[in-house]
């Protein structure tokens, strides 16, 4: 390549690179600074905190696991909560960062494989940042995920996919192989329920193909086989899932609502305009490089197929057992992801085996207009535009001002029995439910029980 050609491709590649970083880091800044202002939420935050504090980490996960849920990982990862540690608000902050910097150095080991370039590539670092931020930008439960410390495990949930897929395909070392590998798989098991259903159903579906079409198991497999079958049933039959599950419903009933509630997702999945545009690009570009497809079209039908079990069967929970008056817009974004993933390795497929290819010439004014067609979504996020608004009208640290203050109060005071003003300013991002003014209430007991009172109540206006 002639060192004319050599700088107008490096001139294209920090081009895109830099309306891709525009697009990830407005999200960064508004993620960054609202982490500022976050503290832990009046939902479940405080009775994680206290349960944690009385029985220790693993001695409150497992009260939870006997009395709530089978995810053992997710039910440590909840009793992890800063609060245990200290009673500094402070320390809230470090989990919207430290999830933001693991989503990314996953993301760059992906495209780091994907692409077989080091991970400061251009290429690479541009699929990293616009795929992370692609997820930012569209699920629809973004606080629950990043600023509710009780529903972080659900983003480790997804992490965990990406790293076993990573680790699986691309790594050879035994040590990787025979140790990482099933200690990720275990992890993720136990992570969550709709992780454990559409992995186990992707995953398993994979791997009898494989077994059909090798006819032999291989020792890593057996391994993995086995560590797999312990932790599906350590969630499966742990005893507090049937304290969980009290929704009671006919079997064809379930599978119905189940299947009513995976199209009607699909069809709010599919409104979103960078769904689209990320699986454009990658059927039109791909990795940059055309190889042959070695899947047949039947083949490939059969993977969309896999693809949409697993999506119908993490419903399954929900309408069968669980007693939701609707699905969780935590539930959904891990969904959401899933799909996303699911829809571009499609795509990716698709783009080897379509034999056009679009001309040279072409390649980079699309790329440049998918990009500038993709931009405008930091507006239409909601997310993106509540930080933004609660940002710059100060309203974000007014309330958690006022947070920090009550429970400073509380901390503080001697008294027994207390009671505490309401918010004054409340955020439209941070701000989801009020104390009760009826000590008994579950949130009241469990702020009582932390600061070791013995009644915590809203003050009567």
């Amino acid at each position: 390549m002639s060192q004319t050609n050599l700088s107008k491709a490096r001139i294209k590649s920090l081009t895109l690179l830099s309306l891709g970083f525009i697009f990830w880091g407005m999200m960064v800044y508004l993620m960054g600074t609202m982490a500022l202002a976050n503290g832990p939420n009046i939902t479940d935050d405080f009775c994680f905190a206290w349960v944690g504090k009385e029985y220790g980490v693993f001695g409150g996960a497992y009260q939870y696991y006997i009395g709530w849920s089978g995810r053992y990982f997710g039910n440590i990862m909840l009793h992890l909560n800063p609060l245990i540690f200290s009673p500094d608000f402070g320390y809230f902050k470090w989990g919207t960062w430290l999830l933001m910097v693991l989503g990314l150095a996953n993301a760059l080991y992906l495209f780091k494989n994907i692409y077989q370039q080091s991970w400061h590539s251009s290429k690479v670092l541009w699929s990293a940042l616009v795929f992370q931020a692609i997820g930012w930008y569209t699920i629809p439960g973004f606080y629950e995920w990043y600023f509710w410390f009780s529903g972080l495990f659900y983003p480790l949930s997804f992490q965990l996919v990406i790293l076993f897929f990573n680790l699986y395909y691309f790594e050879k070392a035994k040590v990787i192989r025979f140790f990482l590998l099933p200690l990720v798989l275990f992890f993720l098991i136990g992570s969550s329920e709709i992780t454990m259903i559409f992995f186990s159903t992707v995953f398993g579906c994979l791997q009898l193909y494989r077994l059909i079409k090798i006819k032999k198991i291989e020792p890593e497999l057996w391994l993995l086989g086995i560590v797999w079958v312990i932790a599906l049933a350590l969630v499966i039959l742990a005893p507090g899932n049937a304290i969980r599950a009290t929704k009671h419903i006919a079997l064809i009933d379930g599978l119905l609502e189940a299947a009513k509630s995976a199209g009607k997702q699909l069809i709010l999945f599919s409104k979103e305009p960078l769904f689209w545009l990320m699986n454009l690009w990658i059927i039109l570009f791909g990795t940059g490089q055309k190889k042959a497809s070695v899947i047949s079209w039947t083949s490939f039908l059969g993977l969309m197929g896999i693809f949409a079990l697993g999506y119908y069967l993490s419903f399954l929970p929900i309408s069968l057992a669980l007693d939701e008056s609707g699905i969780p817009n935590r539930t959904l974004s891990l969904l959401f992801m899933y799909l996303l993933m699911a829809s571009g390795y499609s795509s990716f497929i698709l783009h080897k085996k379509i034999a056009w290819t679009l001309p040279e010439k072409f390649k980079f004014p699309v790329q440049v207009l998918i990009m500038l067609l993709i931009l405008p979504n930091m507006h239409y996020s909601k997310s993106a535009r509540l930080m933004a608004a609660e940002i710059s009208s100060g309203t974000a640290f007014q309330f958690a001002k006022e947070q920090k203050a009550r429970f400073d109060a509380i901390q503080q005071t001697n008294d027994a029995q207390v009671e505490i003003p309401a918010i004054q300013t409340k955020s439209a991002f941070l701000f989801n439910e009020e104390i009760s003014t009826d000590s008994s209430h579950l949130w009241c007991k469990c702020i009582a029980k932390y600061y070791g009172k013995k009644q915590v109540r809203l003050k009567n206006n």
